[in-house]
């Protein structure tokens, strides 16, 4: 049925449509659950990276991106990047646990970002989340963008592989992992110069000869470059 040319008779009729509608997204769910099954098995099976960890920011980035595109009023697009918020955080979990230390004040962002099923720990400080990070595979660290200790990042190993919020009109934190930033097809490399002065950079992996290269992030939706 083409609902844009449908018009119900009478209310009952329109909520038997939303109801066979509504079946038709828990199968397509439960089809989405069955492939996602599959990703995991031959991530699994290849080892790297991601055997330990579902996080992919790149990918889920670049899909909203193209949800976006997608979205017709008047569906508002906030309501699709949540609803798909919670469907990646249930399908992610589903392939690997995935954890995320952060601090108090971005833990409602933490949950925001990586939805309910989010194994999300409040930590003391910063420096706590990225011990962790460096000590358990796969665990993410979100660190608030403001007064961030880069040298300590650098020291645990990790590397800034995505901004925090993805979509949104500014960072409010940082998503710290020891897996490699992976490219989305906008992104932004981020390096510390020898000043101290945080650069970025547009491109992926795009870090110059005289800085310390800390990753890289997909640039959030709607946000554009955020200028150093």
């Amino acid at each position: 049925m083409d609902d844009a040319d449908w018009s119900p008779r009478s209310l009952d009729e329109a909520r038997e449509r939303i109801d066979e509608i509504d079946g038709t997204l828990l199968d397509l769910l439960h089809a989405r659950a069955r492939v996602v099954e599959h990703v995991g098995r031959l991530k699994r099976e290849s080892g790297g990276t991601g055997a330990t960890s579902a996080f992919r920011p790149a990918r889920e980035i670049a899909m909203m991106r193209s949800l976006y595109e997608r979205t017709r009023d008047p569906l508002a697009f906030a309501t699709v990047f949540a609803v798909w918020r919670e469907i990646i955080s249930g399908f992610t979990a589903a392939q690997v646990p995935l954890s995320v230390e952060t601090v108090a004040e971005t833990a409602a962002l933490a949950r925001d970002t990586f939805g309910v099923q989010a194994a999300l720990t409040i930590a003391p400080s910063p420096g706590d989340c990225l011990g962790i990070m460096a000590q358990k595979p796969g665990t993410i660290a979100l660190l608030p963008a403001d007064g961030i200790n880069w040298q300590a990042v650098i020291d645990s190993g990790g590397k800034v592989v995505a901004a925090a919020p993805f979509a949104g009109a500014g960072i409010t934190a940082w998503c710290v992992t020891m897996g490699a930033p992976e490219p989305s097809g906008e992104d932004v490399t981020l390096t510390l110069a020898q000043d101290g002065t945080l650069h970025h950079i547009p491109g992926f992996d795009n870090a110059p000869s005289d800085g310390i290269a800390l990753g890289g992030y997909p640039v959030p939706l709607k946000t554009g470059l955020l200028q150093p």
